[in-house]
């Protein structure tokens, strides 16, 4: 199976997306597993407070994370370790034990996973990830979260509604200075140098988002009030907010074509009632998604010196590629 073709097709339909559940992004070696699968996800970036609060709000994150598939997500990466381990229940008091053995001195980080069959030989792929970074203490750079999860539930309904509820809720939790959310690509754990393969998929689908968070924190640095960029759910914190004209004056400018919620910390812009993919091939460019990059384009990181956010082909550059991609909704 081409995934170019069966995603092409699929939005030719304008319809179908659970099919994106069921298939891969193949290495160019026959029978070596996926370099990546498909799914919806969120990535959040967290303001420069006290690193105590900042594990505290993440290990929040993670337990609700669990709380909300449950019955899917049985696997721990625990920090320093190289295999993940199994576990039951509710994994938030394991982890603020964990990290107890590692002091705010040095950052921390964590990963939960859950597998779903799919019927590929050496598949290391796990729809469902959610993971944590927090910095050292005496660290100015940025911390996250992010999660994945499938397009679809078991019962073949879309997950739109509950990656919107999950994302607002995620944010009342760790009031994100910014972040995004919808279709993303997914990769193993430490392995997004996988984007090489992935790079014209990218190209292509301008809906799919890229949520390695330790490539935008390296790149970005110490800058808290700068967005890597949008997608169908966009976060931007009161900061943000302020610079970009006020709540008002971003509703005048969005609303009613994107609907603006409110968190404790600032406001989550959805560009259009679901996710969309695209394809710049059939000349779609999703015109919500636009409209939300033309507003937001002023507090736009773009600031790569001589590395990117991800990995390409040896002829290309990885910088005027990143730049290409950030700017996909112009």
């Amino acid at each position: 199976m081409d995934p170019k073709q069966i995603i092409a097709e699929m939005v030719a339909a304008n319809g179908g997306p659970c099919v994106l559940d069921r298939i891969h992004l193949p290495y160019a070696t026959a029978g070596s597993g996926p370099a990546a699968k498909f799914g919806f996800g969120c990535q959040l970036f967290l303001p420069d407070i006290a690193k105590a609060s900042l594990r505290d709000r993440s290990f929040q994150f993670l337990g609700d994370y669990w709380r909300t598939f449950p019955g899917r997500v049985n696997q721990l990466l625990p920090e320093d370790q190289r295999r993940s381990v199994k576990f039951a229940g509710d994994p938030t008091d394991r982890i603020r034990a964990d990290s107890r053995n590692f002091p705010l001195t040095r950052s921390y980080s964590t990963v939960l996973f859950g597998e779903v069959d799919i019927g590929v030989p050496k598949d290391d792929v796990p729809p469902y990830q959610a993971d944590m970074l927090t910095v050292e203490e005496q660290s100015d750079e940025l911390s996250f979260v992010s999660a994945t999860m499938p397009v679809c539930n078991d019962e073949g309904e879309v997950n739109s509604q509950q990656l919107l509820d999950a994302t607002l809720r995620w944010c009342g939790i760790v009031r994100p200075v910014h972040g995004t959310a919808g279709f993303v690509l997914v990769f193993a754990a430490g392995m997004s140098q996988n984007t090489v393969h992935a790079l014209q998929l990218m190209k292509r689908f301008p809906g799919f988002d890229l949520i390695d968070g330790v490539k935008f924190v390296r790149r970005a640095k110490g800058t808290h009030n700068r967005i890597k960029g949008v997608n169908w759910l966009t976060v931007l914190g009161e900061e943000l907010v302020s610079e970009l004209g006020g709540l008002q004056q971003i509703r005048q400018a969005l609303e009613p074509s994107c609907a603006i919620h409110r968190y404790d910390g600032g406001i989550v812009i959805q560009a259009g009632d679901g996710p969309r993919l695209g394809d710049t091939q059939r000349n779609d460019i999703p015109e919500h998604y636009r409209l939300v990059a033309r507003y937001t384009k002023p507090v736009r990181f773009e600031s790569y010196n001589k590395n990117g956010l991800f990995r390409v082909p040896e002829n290309l550059d990885k910088v005027a590629e990143t730049l290409q991609w950030v700017r996909r909704f112009d």
